[in-house]
């Protein structure tokens, strides 16, 4: 993978987004998970209460059915048993029961033959009406417990007293003989809306201690990640600096000096009438370095180059592009410069460079250069255009004697020169 595809990456996965994605998916995943937790907190509360009524009233059921056995079994000439609570003793089953109750939070009792025939309860009302479609019913006939917790909107309990918004637990306790027969079935409505509010607040304790566990990881973790991001970014940002800049001198490569020359070709293009913009190019050549490289060694030679590379920075605007085109070869890309400015920054430079002595292993070195300058033009099509005019005039200052600023294709027909 090359330093142009890690950029690329880069722009694809900003460490920004990398981190702005996390944050969003951490809250999504807090809220999903604190959702279905609370209602799972809830769930196991509301069983663990069903559960618990479930068992009482299974003991409620069998202590009643031992106490109150004359009234509940009745043993026929066959000497088979079967299920009661009929004639004369069914008052007397209906006061014992009540007196038998009353400690507790029972509010309905029915009792179902094998038939599904309520034979008895505490609402009279209900006496002889069969519940054929109650699959509970079905369960219990069938040997088997069942219970639920069930909102009522209005109920009455022992006592006749009504009841608003209550919850009960309705258990479908089997009626069995010693013989191990279902004969029928206690359906008991046990009264815990006193568990509601604890319900409701176990659950949400749970879910909030969930929600603070969450939120420390997912907080340490963005921390974390953070820290990590940043580091990354760093990363990143020196390695687009590496792409972008020539190494050796610190001003823009070849690369990205074509790049950047590009996107004020296309302002360029963009731009009609009086509004039309213009751009200046300047190529500069460091007269003799060969001789330099040669006879003072690359080191200073190396010097030479970052010198004449910051004082080129330092004779442009700081919105001009500056960069190395290889070798000793650099270009100055001036947008909104027409060709006669363009002339006067070239002449700065070459003044600049050769009016200051350079120093390189502890001697002053005279450095001379030669610059071909050109502008856009009406025909121009691509950058490449202006490149090769200034190209062509910096051949020709080097041509006429260097130390001088040339150019081609345009009215002016001398160069500047000392």
């Amino acid at each position: 993978m090359n330093l142009n595809e890690l950029l690329n990456i880069k722009a694809r996965n900003n460490p920004d987004s990398l981190l702005r994605l996390l944050v969003t998916t951490a809250v999504v995943s807090i809220i999903v998970v604190v959702m279905f937790s609370g209602y799972g907190f809830y769930r196991v509360f509301s069983g663990f209460v069903i559960k618990t009524a479930e068992n009482n009233s299974v003991q409620l059921c069998r202590v009643l059915i031992e106490q109150e056995k004359k009234f509940i079994f009745v043993e026929t000439p066959g000497k088979t048993v079967e299920l009661g609570l009929n004639g004369t003793g069914m008052l007397a089953f209906d006061k014992s029961l009540r007196s038998f109750l009353s400690p507790f939070k029972i509010i309905k009792v029915k009792v179902y033959d094998a038939g599904k025939r309520i034979v008895y309860s505490t609402d009279p009302a209900l006496i002889g009406k069969v519940d054929h479609d109650n699959l509970r019913l079905q369960n219990a006939l069938s040997g088997r417990t069942d219970a639920k917790l069930v909102t009522k909107d209005s109920e009455r309990d022992l006592t006749e007293e009504r009841l608003l918004d209550v919850d009960v637990v309705e258990t479908y306790v089997p009626i069995v003989d010693k013989g191990n027969k279902v004969l029928g079935s206690f359906e008991i409505y046990m009264n815990v809306t006193c568990y509601r509010q604890q319900i409701l607040q176990g659950a949400a304790l749970m879910t909030a201690l969930l929600s603070l566990v969450m939120l420390a990881v997912f907080g340490f973790s963005y921390l974390l990640i953070r820290g990590g991001t940043g580091q990354l970014k760093d990363v990143q940002s020196q390695l687009e600096t590496i792409a972008i800049t020539d190494q050796l001198t610190g001003i823009a490569n070849r690369r990205h000096l074509m790049k950047r020359g590009e996107e004020e070709f296309e302002r360029i293009l963009r731009s009609t009438g009086a509004h039309k913009k213009s751009l200046g190019c300047i190529m500069i050549d460091l007269d003799f370095f060969k001789q330099i490289n040669d006879s003072k060694g690359h080191l200073a030679g190396d010097h030479v180059l970052h010198e004449v590379a910051r004082r080129l920075k330092n004779c442009i605007r700081p919105y001009d592009v500056v960069g190395r085109y290889g070798g000793e070869e650099f270009v100055v890309m001036l947008p909104d410069t027409s060709f006669e400015q363009s002339l006067l920054v070239a002449n700065r430079i070459r003044c600049k460079i050769r009016n200051e002595p350079f120093t390189a292993e502890g001697e002053q070195l005279g450095i001379t250069v030669s610059l071909g300058v050109s502008g856009s033009g009406e025909g121009d099509r691509s950058l490449t255009e202006i490149i090769k005019r200034a190209d062509e005039a910096l051949y020709k200052a080097k041509a006429d004697g260097r130390d001088r600023v040339s150019w081609v294709y345009h009215p002016f027909d001398t160069e500047i020169h000392s």
